[in-house]
């Protein structure tokens, strides 16, 4: 067993888990391979690419918990190791294939005249196998699943990040000094951790790293520049150039991202939360986006172009989620969040931070290299 699955299973077994072992590739199905495998390969990837230290072999680990809830976690032992429960890429593959399923949803990719059943998402458990990446494409792909694919990337790109941030940033350092035990956002228990307006705070600051993380790998890779010219025929978006479809569908596929957060949040009936509901978790993060964008030269959008960009794209998301699970949906709540509730939000964020910042002052931050590493003679 190697030094990666030796860290994960010792973070796995403080938090009570099993891990969850990738299925082998579907050798009747011309070596499908499962989106797990898809999703480990590339986490694997985007960590070596953000920091030299993760690109060493056993530098860093990463894994699957098999677990009911929508969540994640990040430990530092040996090792940094970020987890991600079964159900954070089940429900995102699943929710964003079934978007596409929706003929209203984004009319002018609706390939009616070419999509056939041959073409319609796998069925049961063989929805979770796809063709690996760096396999060619047939002569016709469906644009639909395109779109799903590139929208579960943002989401779990958004995940990944937002783990590293509590490794990186000293969130992860500074619980251990309370308790040995994985962050788990979605169980917050009395006494365990820090008050929960400080466990808010690392929230959303881990948010706030993971959110100009995406934007720039969004901006750099531009993953939805083809959409653009039809997205803007059904939409009066602000035009950014070859960025406008990237930045309007970034939005859409984090707002799902939270929007199902929020729904296992209510089914695990869980009230010491340590995110707000979706509409205004995202509006919290729109600040953010735009200043960096800014700063970055990303983008010239002004901060109310940026919000018209962000509420159409959460609108269309809620919109589909509603759908889907076949209930009406209430655009105002959705606004609501935007106006008076995003601000007193922030300010509640900033006003903990005067506390919390001097506890995170001295933890060790940025990647780590195992204690175990090998040593090279040179």
């Amino acid at each position: 067993m190697s030094h990666q699955e030796e860290a994960l299973n010792e973070a796995l077994a403080s938090l009570g888990l099993r891990r969850f072992e990738i299925p082998p590739a579907k050798i009747l199905t011309t070596g499908f391979v499962s989106v797990f495998q898809v999703v480990s390969d590339r986490c694997y990837a985007r960590l070596a690419s953000m920091a030299d230290e993760y690109e060493a072999p056993g530098s860093v680990a990463f894994g699957f918990a098999e677990h009911r809830e929508f969540n994640a976690f990040a430990q530092r032992g040996r090792m940094d190791v970020i987890g991600f429960y079964t159900t954070v890429v089940r429900v995102m593959w699943s929710v964003t294939n079934a978007m596409m399923g929706i003929r209203e949803m984004f009319p002018w990719i609706d390939d009616v005249d070419q999509l056939g059943e041959e073409q319609a998402p796998h069925a049961n458990g063989e929805l979770f196998f796809v063709r690996p990446p760096d396999q060619p494409a047939p002569n016709f792909e469906p644009v639909r699943g395109r779109l799903a694919t590139a929208l579960f990337d943002v989401a779990m790109d958004f995940t990944l990040m937002h783990e590293l941030a509590h490794l990186w940033n000293g969130h992860v350092e500074l619980l251990h000094r309370m308790s040995p035990k994985p962050i788990q956002e979605m169980h917050l228990n009395e006494g365990e951790c820090l008050d929960l307006p400080l466990m808010q705070a690392l929230e959303f600051d881990a948010d706030s790293f993971a959110i100009q993380k995406v934007f720039a790998r969004v901006h750099r890779e531009n993953p939805f520049q083809d959409f653009t010219k039809g997205l803007l025929k059904d939409h009066a978006l602000p035009a950014d150039g070859a960025h406008t479809a990237s930045w309007f569908f970034t939005w859409v596929a984090i707002y799902a991202l939270f929007r199902s957060y929020d729904e296992a949040s209510a089914c695990a009936d869980i009230t010491r939360r340590s995110q707000p509901p979706a509409a205004l978790r995202q509006a919290c993060l729109l600040p953010t986006v735009a200043a960096v964008a800014k700063r970055q030269g990303w983008s010239d959008l002004s901060m109310d172009a940026w919000m018209t960009h962000a509420t159409m794209a959460g609108l269309e998301a809620e919109s589909a989620i509603c759908r889907l699970r076949r209930l009406p949906l209430d655009s105002d709540s959705y606004r609501l969040a935007w106006q008076g509730p995003a601000f007193d939000q922030i300010e509640k964020y900033l006003g903990v931070w005067e506390q919390l910042g001097p506890m995170l002052a001295d933890t060790k931050r940025g990647p780590m290299e195992p204690e175990d590493a090998p040593v090279v003679a040179a």
